[in-house]
């Protein structure tokens, strides 16, 4: 991508308020993972190309082409390229009093350090601009540049509330989707799914359990023995057809999801329905 790498700082100040510190650009090869130092100024990235993986705060996030992330001061960080396509990115580094509040209007710093900007061309600019202002020791145009690109990524964050959706919001979201569309698929696993929306699984796990009170391998069971109900009762299919079909491996599997959720086994479900023993307004 920039078949070289470049890397500035500078000790002056425009302003106590805020300044350019540092700007850069690189082409990461795949190494193994080590603690970074903690930073005592904001360190923002855009990835122009590849994937890697971003460690904040104990999260970890897959993060590709178009998106970024911010290093806050005096925070815990790792960060490596993916092997197969490493990553290729720009970063910005800024530091003064006015920084923590400008970063918050662009929705990062308190809980969430990631962000996406559509227009990958704009903002590969505007930080490139950004830099080389910087090289040519123009440090009030480098910091035009970063307002520049903060206003791009307000105006992101003001159209993502006016949707209502956080990205942590939009990853469940999307998770969700692939979940109730191949549920039936009994190779289907979480893994997977983290990888497809581009989080670690642990990372999605915390999420799902934050905006939905379950896991993601809860939901998946829920929603296949959701779905098995619905044949037990309106079928005469044998129960262990009804377990391939709606995801499950093996009778002994479906039989042992389906006895922890329900209380009860498959055959003994289908036979209280039956007898109307069980009425399906007390099924929840």
């Amino acid at each position: 991508m920039f078949k070289e790498n470049k890397w500035l700082r500078t000790d002056q100040f425009v302003s106590s308020e805020l300044s350019v510190f540092e700007v850069g650009y690189e082409d990461v090869h795949p190494r193994a993972p080590y603690q970074y130092e903690q930073l005592d100024y904001y360190l923002l990235h855009f990835i122009v190309q590849g994937e890697g993986l971003f460690f904040i705060n104990n999260e970890i996030h897959q993060l590709s082409r178009g998106q970024g992330f911010l290093i806050p001061p005096y925070t815990d960080n790792n960060y490596y390229p993916l092997v197969g396509n490493p990553w290729s990115y720009r970063w910005i580094g800024v530091r003064g009093s006015g920084a923590k509040a400008i970063f918050e209007k662009a929705g990062l710093g308190k809980t969430n350090f990631i962000y996406q900007h559509e227009d990958i061309r704009q903002m590969d600019q505007l930080f490139a601009a950004a830099y080389d202002y910087f090289s040519r020791d123009h440090l009030y145009g480098a910091l035009g540049k970063f307002y520049e690109i903060v206003s791009a990524l307000i105006d992101d964050y003001q159209q993502e509330t006016r949707l209502g959706l956080s990205p942590n919001q939009q990853y469940v979201i999307d998770a969700v989707e692939i979940l109730k569309s191949e549920y039936t698929d009994s190779t289907l696993r979480i893994d997977t799914v983290a990888e497809r929306v581009k989080v670690e699984r642990t990372y999605l796990y915390r999420i799902f359990m934050r905006y939905l009170g379950v896991s993601p391998k809860s939901y998946l069971i829920q929603l296949r023995i959701n779905q098995a109900i619905e044949l037990l009762r309106n079928t005469n299919d044998a129960i262990g057809d009804i377990a391939i079909k709606v995801g499950f491996s093996s009778y002994v599997q479906f039989a042992k999801a389906f006895q922890k959720a329900r209380q009860m086994s498959p055959s003994a479900f289908r036979k209280a329905i039956s007898n109307g023993e069980l009425s399906p307004r007390k099924i929840d």
